[in-house]
């Protein structure tokens, strides 16, 4: 039985854009009202919560220090960005916002 409702991440999964990168996969798509940005980090990566929680933190700060209006983003994790450095992973990060706007 289909959903009645399509959530946002279900929404900028299926329609957006798909950019992938090393250690990470990000989808957007542009939205009038976007909500907050959706960053999924699976158990595979790692078991305990508190280093997907970091990895979480981390990503969300550089998100903040980015800008983007009017983008719904979903980024989902891949074991390799796991041990990476902060510069590295911003760096990273940046990359991939700089060839979306």
């Amino acid at each position: 039985m289909p959903k009645a409702v399509e959530s946002v991440s279900d929404r900028v999964t299926r329609r957006g854009t798909k950019l992938s990168q090393r250690g990470f996969t990000l989808y957007y798509l542009k939205l009038l009202n976007p909500p907050r940005h959706r960053i999924v980090i699976s158990q595979k990566i790692d078991k305990r919560a508190t280093v997907r929680n970091h990895l979480r933190r981390q990503i969300r700060s550089i998100l903040s220090q980015t800008g983007l209006a009017n983008r719904a983003l979903v980024i989902i994790v891949r074991k390799e960005l796991l041990g990476t450095p902060f510069a590295a992973l911003k760096a990273e990060l940046m990359r991939a916002i700089d060839q979306i706007q």
